[in-house]
């Protein structure tokens, strides 16, 4: 009898892979009227992200806010931009895949040339490739008894979607917005009813100068929520998100009868949301034939699945370090351009976020000199999740800055964390059947065979080449696992 395997394929959309890439950016400024450079706030926007043979091309924008002081010690701002283009090569990546990029801004550095100053930012790319997947599984055929079972995968499906809003708020009399900052995190992702729903906080934090050369930060923290409508919000959906502040715009006007100002916010936050899908299917996990050898050829693949999403809100305080230009005789201005940079990492008694609170510190001395230094408050506190990996980002709010006498400099901030934890998913599959050659004719009509301890249905039927059925009804009071003591009787019907 020959043996005829039938399989079939199960195509479905998953991440193909992970890659990295950075691109230098340089921006020209004229230089004669800058006496020093105090800040500057880049921001990368994704533009287009598309995938070709080998490699994963994306393109945007990087745009600079610069504060600076000039030769008459006056503070002043400047605005840039520059595009960009890079790609990253990836193996697997192909036409008929796509790609999400987060971008940051990494490494702001400036330096003089000549007439003219010069900005140069590093965009970081974390890019995420997904694509059609495809599992070809045995799943039955002539002249097989075959071992089934469930195999539970998970696939992912990526939507998108923007939501605008404006906040009004007032504030001591502004005589200029000198830059802005905002800075985006989601705190919950629903799925259900073919619509996803989105809820986070956006953090804003505006430099202003009031007069000549005070210089003064505020803040703001707002809620926001978004719908994104999705067919595949059904059934087992576990759902995460990474939001984008795409564009800002501020303006002021002032009450000068009250010596205030009124600042009006408006802006635009993008989302990418992505569904994490368990899916089942019936696959041959094992099979043989009762009359020819046979050769499985199993192959295995994998994802990871969302367990879980928690919002996680910590204080952290402490001593922090100054860089270079934070003299003792400057007074303290202005903290501006707060922001975390967060590692997640697994310790023996569970996961810990390690990082650092940064920003910029503006400084004024007592001749009206102005000066900057970088911020630097390291934290590390337990995250109560379970999980085989763990991803968190977050906004920096309620940054407090002081200047202690000695120099030391202290420093408060609270943390608003998205926590995710991941589980690692593995599936194997038997991708090959071979018959190989045939057993040798049996010429007992009857044999007793002793099984081995711990024996199960499964593998005594394979190993004596018999249908589970058929082993039951040879024997009805065999009871598994197996002691080893019983007796297999197998009935044969010789030709």
């Amino acid at each position: 009898m020959s043996v005829k395997p039938q399989f079939d394929t199960y195509r479905y959309i998953g991440e193909v892979c992970r890659l990295h890439g950075q691109s230098a950016v340089e921006c020209r400024l004229p230089g004669s009227e800058i006496s020093g450079v105090l800040a500057i706030h880049a921001k990368a926007v994704p533009a287009e992200c598309s995938c070709a043979d080998g490699e994963v091309r994306y393109n945007g924008k990087v745009l600079l806010s610069i504060v600076y002081e000039d030769g008459e010690k006056k503070v002043c701002r400047a605005e840039r931009g520059a595009e960009f283009f890079h790609k990253a090569e990836g193996g697997l990546v192909s036409p008929a895949c796509f790609a999400k990029c987060i971008f940051s801004a990494e490494n702001v550095t400036w330096r003089r040339e000549g007439s003219g100053v010069y900005i140069s930012v590093v965009v970081d790319a974390d890019i995420y490739v997904y694509g059609s997947r495809q599992i070809e599984y045995l799943s039955g055929g002539e002249g097989l008894v075959c071992q089934k079972r469930a195999l539970s995968l998970c696939k992912t499906i990526c939507v998108s979607g923007e939501t605008e809003g404006e906040d009004e708020f007032e504030a001591d009399e502004v005589g200029d917005i000198l830059l802005h900052s905002e800075t985006a995190v989601v705190h919950s992702v629903s799925a259900g009813a073919g619509q996803i729903d989105i809820e986070g906080e956006l953090a804003l934090n505006i430099c202003v100068l009031k007069g000549e050369d005070e210089i003064r930060s505020y803040e703001r923290l707002l809620p926001f929520r978004m719908q994104i409508p999705a067919d595949e919000a059904f059934g087992r959906i576990s759902a995460c998100a990474h939001a984008l502040v795409k564009s800002a715009h501020l303006t002021a006007g002032v009450d000068e009868e009250r010596g205030k100002s009124k600042i009006l916010f408006s802006y635009c936050i993008s989302a990418d949301c992505f569904l994490s899908v368990q899916e089942e299917i019936s696959v041959v996990a094992d099979a043989f034939s009762v009359e020819k050898e046979m050769l499985l050829t199993k192959k295995k693949d994998g994802g990871r699945y969302l367990m879980s999403q928690i919002k996680c809100t910590e204080r952290v305080s402490g001593v922090a370090a100054l860089s270079a230009g934070g003299d003792e005789s400057f007074s303290l201005q202005a903290a501006v351009l707060p922001h975390a940079e967060i590692l997640c990492k697994r310790t023996e008694n569970g996961f810990e976020a390690e990082g650092a609170v940064l920003a910029e510190v503006l400084l004024c001395g007592a001749d009206g000199t102005h000066k900057s230094a970088r911020l630097s408050l390291p934290f590390i506190f337990p995250l109560n999740v379970d999980g085989e990996e763990v991803e968190a980002e977050g906004i920096v709010c309620g940054l407090n800055v002081r200047r202690k006498k000695g120099g030391e400099t202290e420093a408060e901030a609270t943390l608003k964390l998205c926590v995710r934890a991941y589980a690692k998913k593995e599936w194997e599959s038997v991708c090959e059947a071979v018959e190989g050659e045939e057993y040798p004719c049996e010429t007992a009509a009857f044999s007793v065979f002793i099984p081995y301890a711990g024996e199960g249905a499964w593998e005594l039927s394979k190993r004596l080449r018999l249908a589970p059925e058929d082993l039951q009804k040879h024997n009805p009071d065999l009871q598994f696992p197996l002691t080893g003591k019983e007796r297999i009787f197998v009935y044969r019907q010789i030709r």
